[in-house]
């Protein structure tokens, strides 16, 4: 075990720089409010936040808008530790408040750059209607913050939610909390993996979509997900924060490893994410690094390079019937 090991993140300080090359794109709101309703469409907040709209449902995947991923307490109406952890270095492209609707809240696990205390907040005060489906073991914690406990529904892996789809009698969205290779914790050592940490697939009459949370690699489990739930229309699989692979690999996939699981869960299309927004600890691969390393291997498998791709902060990806039947 190394003790030391080089930061090669390389993270420019000027914003101008970021801005030529981490561009964050004004949010097609149009598409957002206006959805084709045979497509399939998911836009990028930033890290591992992402808004999917199928179906009729809108899907808002470990929302995180604020500033820092870090714990926040208040003491006496004021906040403290908010200026404390990861900042981010790409602001968001929008607000909670900016999403034409929130149906579903999909959570992978408690960390705190995937469950962020204000950006739930803000999401139950904005959309009180939102369901919030997330790993068992995290009703409590949802209902510490005010939500509503009806709204609330936690799952072992490999249980599954019928969600009724808008207008369409006998007719549903099915979520499976699928497995992850990954941990749990917010409080240190005090609750160390007593929750839950999960996948998500989401399976409909037209589209299916996966989202891949924070994960390790293991072949077996991927390949299961891939068998019961696939093909998927769409996914988003982390791409970032791999390493030092010495100690990163148990917990988060490299770029190569997420292109085997593109292929494992059987996705017609990808969105890389989990990079290029905050510097965490590790990432210390390059800042750029992880597109790149998608891309080569791709090619080395002779895989379509639209079929996993990276977009910018702010881009709306809409993927047809046709694309994915094609």
């Amino acid at each position: 075990m190394r003790l030391v090991d080089k930061d090669h993140s390389d993270i420019p300080s000027d914003p101008k720089k970021l801005d030529e090359t981490l561009p964050v794109v004004p949010v097609n709101f149009e598409k957002l409010e206006n959805p084709d309703p045979k497509s399939i469409q998911i836009l990028w907040i930033g890290h591992a936040t992402v808004f999917v709209q199928m179906e009729g449902v809108n899907i808002l995947c470990d929302p995180l808008f604020s500033e820092r991923c870090s714990p926040t307490f208040k003491v006496g109406g004021v906040e403290l530790l908010k200026h404390f952890g990861y900042k981010r270095y790409r602001p968001v492209p929008c607000k909670i408040r900016d999403l034409p609707r929130v149906d579903v809240v999909l959570i992978s696990h408690d960390h705190y750059d995937h469950l962020d205390t204000e950006s739930i907040m803000e999401v139950k005060e904005k959309f009180p209607k939102a369901k919030y489906y997330v790993p068992m073991g995290l009703k409590e914690w949802f209902t510490s913050c005010g939500c509503v406990e009806a709204n609330i529904e936690e799952r072992q892996w490999w249980e599954e939610i019928q969600h009724p789809l808008p207008g369409q009698k006998n007719q549903n969205l099915t979520f499976a909390c699928t497995p992850a290779q990954h941990w749990c914790t917010r409080n240190g050592m005090l609750d160390q993996n007593k929750r839950l940490w999960c996948s998500w697939a989401v399976k409909g009459p037209t589209h299916s979509f996966y989202f891949g949370g924070d994960t390790g690699y293991n072949k077996i489990a991927f390949q299961q997900i891939g068998k019961k739930y696939g093909p998927f229309s769409l996914s988003a699989l982390p791409i970032g924060a791999y390493e030092p692979r010495w100690f990163m690999h148990p917990q988060h996939v490299s770029p190569e490893e997420s292109v085997e699981i593109h292929k494992e869960i059987r996705s017609k299309f990808t969105l890389g994410v989990h990079w290029g927004t905050f510097k965490q600890m590790g990432c210390f691969e390059y800042y750029l690094e992880p597109p790149e390393l998608v891309k080569k291997h791709l090619e080395k498998l002779n895989l379509p390079a639209r079929s996993f791709r990276t977009i910018n902060h702010g881009e709306v990806w809409t993927i047809s019937t046709e694309e994915v039947n094609s």
